[in-house]
């Protein structure tokens, strides 16, 4: 079943390379199906691996925690804030609490998580930790125009902010703090050191393909 869903946001995650070319919050149900594909995908992946109360756990820890991170790196100006949501941003609990960032934050993460596993097959907690913060950061940071840009989930102007690159290192470090200590969290697969190709790793390169692209295309905008 999970094939299903790698293959359907893989089509989505490709789709969305049209958005590149097309005016900012075109196509309003890309993010919510993007966002979930990716998120049910992951979830779905890692429930294979630590199985079905490891995948709970994990996902339930780093998803509130990201999103009390998220909410207070918005309050430095960086780099989600000032948080702008658009209304088909979709997840929104109570209708009010936007959840698309923290299940886009988990997502993100484990798949980053993959990707240092199979990189680094051979090292040990710490090291991967710290190799999975930076795949995170990286896509985040790679990540900045296509959504502050393409899809309007933000608004990010540090050169507009007062102090802009203390509020900026602020962010960096609370982000870069979190995701090492949330990569503990998740179990450790063994089988990674057999298995250096997968589909963890593969959704990491596509989301930042897109995200890539859309530095590129905002150069030529």
């Amino acid at each position: 079943m999970k094939q299903i869903f790698w293959i359907l946001f893989f089509a989505t995650t490709a789709a969305g390379a049209a958005l590149l070319f097309l005016p900012s919050g075109s196509w309003p149900w890309w993010d919510t199906v993007w966002v979930a594909l990716f998120f049910v995908a992951v979830y779905a992946d890692l429930a294979a691996t630590a199985g079905l109360s490891g995948a709970r756990f994990s996902s339930g820890v780093v998803v509130l925690a990201m999103a009390v991170v998220l909410g207070l790196t918005g309050l430095t100006g960086w780099p989600c804030g000032p948080l702008l949501f658009t209304a088909h941003a979709g997840f929104r609990l109570g209708g009010a609490i936007p959840l698309a960032l923290p299940l886009l934050a988990f997502s993100l993460l484990t798949a980053s998580g993959r990707a240092a596993g199979s990189a680094f097959p051979g090292a040990g907690r710490t090291a991967l930790a710290s190799a999975t913060a930076a795949g995170f950061l990286l896509s985040i940071l790679n990540g900045l125009a296509f959504f502050a840009r393409d899809r309007m989930w933000w608004i990010w102007n540090p050169l507009a902010m007062p102090h802009a690159g203390a509020r900026a290192a602020f962010g960096l470090g609370f982000l870069a703090l979190a995701a090492f200590a949330l990569a503990f969290v998740y179990p450790a697969d063994t089988r990674m050191q057999q298995n250096r190709w997968n589909a963890g790793v593969a959704a990491w390169l596509a989301a930042n393909a897109l995200f890539l692209a859309a530095n590129f295309a905002m150069l030529l905008k």
